[in-house]
């Protein structure tokens, strides 16, 4: 089932969270906190009641110190970024991410953004993510270092409810 999360949801969105790293980086309940409190959006997936997928996002002009959300800010203005997606590791491969990513674009389409922003990890590498995002037609646009072992590749992706 997908739905928007509830603040009872937390436990279990930081417990998704801190299970998918190095693909997302792990966060104390605070800090999940921050990021929900200026989140756009965080829709998750349930199965039989336990969270098994979720989507953060974030729009643009937020107070958010990342340095991946910083950098596009400084890119793009009127964008949905991808703050973190995570599924379960015994539920990957059933859908439930390109179902996140339906709901984000029917998001963004309703809310005219005009672009689909993200980063994905090459240092430490997560080929899974590269092949999601470039199956979902999302463009790699650069790549950028952070120092030593951490390197990401932005990727993008168009919204042009005319072409829908």
């Amino acid at each position: 089932m997908l739905r928007e999360l509830k603040e009872e949801d937390q436990e279990a969105l930081l417990a998704l969270n801190n299970a998918s790293t190095p693909a997302v980086n792990p966060l104390t309940l605070e800090e999940l906190k921050s990021i929900l409190s200026i989140a756009e959006k965080c829709w998750i997936e349930e199965i039989d009641g336990k969270l098994v997928a979720a989507l953060i996002i974030i729009g643009p002009d937020q107070t958010y110190s990342s340095d991946n959300y910083t950098w596009l800010e400084t890119q793009f203005s009127n964008y949905c970024y991808v703050d973190r997606i995570m599924v379960d590791q015994n539920h990957k491969r059933e859908g439930f991410g390109n179902k996140l990513y339906q709901e984000l674009e029917k998001h963004a389409e309703c809310n005219d953004a005009q672009i689909l922003l993200c980063e994905v990890n090459l240092e430490p590498p997560n080929p899974q993510s590269i092949a999601f995002h470039t199956r979902l037609n999302w463009e790699p646009f650069f790549e950028r270092e952070h120092g030593p072992g951490k390197k990401v590749q932005y990727f993008k992706k168009d919204i042009n409810p005319a072409q829908q």
